[in-house]
């Protein structure tokens, strides 16, 4: 509420922009929950749980196991960002990389945090992970935004539409 406030009144952020920081904002809590949790810090639900050892589990060599199920997870999961990212910042490809690279990047270097901490991890560290998770940002830009941009203006022009806040501030995206 008070970020919503800050942006609204000190930064001047349209009501429009503050639709799309809260959807973003909303799907980034839930990455970090897919992503992050359970924690578990004690023996006895180290026991319970069978946690790994993290540096036996960590995988540095990418592609080593193939394209699995969770390979196609990370990229699905980061889709949105690639997505919904360029309604808030002005993209281009460099920013939506860098932005991808960072997101899996952060996600990686805080499951091994949280392992060294917790002193096991029932999180597998992953080089692949941040390889299909730059992928799906990538792809939710490339693909979907550019897709819709080309979409929405073509429909713009062929049926002369009236702005609305949100109409514009998606077409000027």
């Amino acid at each position: 509420m008070i970020l919503a406030l800050i942006l609204k009144f000190k930064l001047k952020k349209t009501y429009t922009y503050l639709l799309f920081f809260t959807i973003m904002y909303i799907y980034l809590c839930n990455v970090i929950d897919i992503t992050q949790f359970p924690i578990y810090k004690d023996d006895d639900q180290r026991e319970i749980f069978g946690g790994q050892n993290v540096f036996r589990t960590m995988n540095l060599i990418p592609f080593q196991y193939g394209f699995t199920k969770d390979s196609f997870l990370n990229i699905l999961m980061t889709v949105p960002l690639g997505l919904g990212l360029p309604f808030l910042i002005k993209a281009s490809f460099k920013k939506i990389f860098g932005a991808g690279l960072l997101m899996g990047l952060s996600i990686e270097c805080t499951q091994l945090l949280v392992a060294l901490y917790a002193g096991y991890t029932l999180r597998y560290v992953d080089i692949d992970d941040i390889i299909y998770n730059l992928l799906g940002t990538l792809m939710g830009y490339l693909i979907l935004f550019k897709l819709f941009k080309i979409t929405l203006k073509f429909i713009v022009k062929k049926f002369d539409m009236k702005f609305n806040p949100l109409l514009k501030h998606m077409y000027n995206a």
